[in-house]
C-alpha cells in the first residue's frame, strides 16, 4: 500500500461519486472549504495498492498552543457529523475476507501516517454503513458509536405514514388543512438568521459557523444543497431547513421551532419525506439522534435507528485539553465575553 497526498481534483471527485459511500462531505470543493473556515490544513490522502486507488482519507490538521489535532471531520457544531474515509466503488462487492484485508491495509497506513504527524488527539468519524473498525481497535484506537434517525421510504408512502406516532398523525392532517406552501430556495439568509440565534447561546459547545461558509457550500453544489421554506396562507414562516440531496437525502440543518407556530417543522418534514420518495431516494436521514433535546421530536417520524462509529486517540497533552476545553475555556460566563458567535 502507499499513501500520499492527492491534489487531482476530478480524480478525487469522480472516485467519491463511484463510491457507496462517498457523500457530498467528501466532495472536493466541500473538503477545501470546511479546511479554509474552520482554520484546519486540509490533508487529501489517497491509499493506493499497487497502481490501484482504493481509499480517499480527507483529514485535517491543526495546532493551537503547542497541541496538535488531526480530526476527520473538523469539529463545527455538527455541521460535518461525519466523513472519515471512502473506499472504492467495489468494495460493497467483495467478499468479507477481501474486505478484511483492505480495511487491514487502510488502518495500517493510515496509522502509520497519524504516528509520524503525532497528534496529541485524533478523532476519524465514518459515514453510516461503515462500521468494522476492529482494524483500528487491534492498533490501540478507541472506540464510539454514535447513531442518527433513519426512514425507509423505498415502502409504500401509506406504510411510512403508519409508522409515525399517532399524535403527530394527528398534527400533520390539522397542519395540511391549514393550506402551507412549501418553497425551495438557495438562499439561506433567513435560515441562517435562525441559525444564528440558536447557535450564539452561550450554553454551545462550538462557536457558530460563519456566514459565508454556508454560502460558499452553497455556491459549489446549487443542485445539492437546498434551504426549505414553509409558509401559511398569510405569508409567515412556519418552519425551514436546509438539506443535502446527493445519493441520499438528508435533512441536514434545521432551525428551532418558531413561537406560537402549531406544527410548522413536523408538516416540513412530512413534505420532504414526500419529495424524497418522489425523487426516487431509498431512505432519508434526519442528522440529530445524538442531541437528547431533538430525540421527542424527530423519533416519531423513523422507523429505525441508524449507526455510523468514531475511532479517537489522545495522550496525556490531549487529554488535558480537551478537559481544559469542556471545564474552562467553555464555560458560558467566559463565552460570554470571549466568543464571537456570527460575523
Amino acid at each position: 500500500m502507499v499513501l500520499e497526498i492527492i491534489k487531482d481534483r476530478e480524480l478525487w471527485d469522480s472516485f467519491v461519486d463511484a463510491s457507496t459511500y462517498g457523500l457530498l462531505f467528501h466532495k472536493w470543493d466541500y473538503i477545501t472549504i470546511t479546511a479554509q473556515h474552520a482554520g484546519y490544513r486540509l490533508l487529501p490522502y489517497g491509499i493506493y495498492k499497487r497502481e490501484e486507488l482504493v481509499c480517499l482519507a480527507p483529514l485535517y490538521l491543526k495546532s493551537t498552543h503547542g497541541v496538535r489535532i488531526l480530526f476527520s471531520p473538523p469539529p463545527m457544531q455538527a455541521v460535518v457529523p461525519y466523513q472519515g474515509f471512502v473506499p472504492g466503488k467495489s468494495f460493497d462487492t467483495l467478499k468479507l475476507g477481501k474486505k478484511e484485508e483492505i480495511m487491514d491495509l487502510v488502518a495500517g497506513d493510515l496509522s502509520a501516517e497519524i504516528d509520524t504527524i503525532s497528534p496529541h488527539y485524533f478523532s476519524l468519524t465514518l459515514v453510516p454503513g461503515l462500521t468494522d473498525v476492529r482494524q483500528f481497535l487491534w492498533r490501540g484506537y478507541d472506540p464510539k458509536v454514535h447513531y442518527t434517525y433513519v426512514v425507509d421510504i423505498s415502502r409504500p408512502i401509506e406504510k411510512v405514514w403508519s409508522d409515525f406516532h399517532y399524535k403527530l398523525r394527528n398534527k400533520l392532517r390539522k397542519a395540511e388543512k391549514a393550506g402551507m406552501n412549501l418553497v425551495r430556495s438557495a438562499d439561506i439568509s433567513t435560515l441562517y438568521a435562525s441559525l444564528a440565534e440558536r447557535f450564539s447561546r452561550p450554553e454551545m459547545k462550538i462557536p457558530m459557523v460563519g456566514r459565508r461558509y454556508f454560502e460558499e457550500l452553497f455556491r459549489a453544489y446549487p443542485d445539492h444543497l437546498a434551504a426549505y421554506y414553509l409558509y401559511d396562507r398569510e405569508g409567515a414562516l412556519t418552519g425551514a431547513v436546509a438539506t443535502q440531496e446527493y445519493k441520499r437525502f438528508l435533512l441536514w440543518i434545521g432551525t428551532p421551532r418558531i413561537e406560537g407556530v402549531h406544527a410548522g417543522n413536523e408538516y416540513l418534514q412530512w413534505l420532504l419525506i414526500q419529495r424524497a420518495k418522489a425523487e426516487g431516494y431509498s431512505y432519508l436521514e434526519n442528522i440529530g439522534a445524538n442531541t437528547p433535546d431533538l430525540n421527542f421530536f424527530k423519533s416519531r417520524f423513523c422507523s429505525s435507528l441508524g449507526i455510523y462509529m468514531e475511532v479517537f486517540q489522545k495522550d496525556a497533552v490531549g487529554t488535558l485539553a480537551e478537559w481544559a476545553y469542556s471545564n474552562v475555556i467553555n464555560k458560558p460566563w467566559l463565552k460570554r465575553r470571549f466568543v464571537p458567535y456570527i460575523d
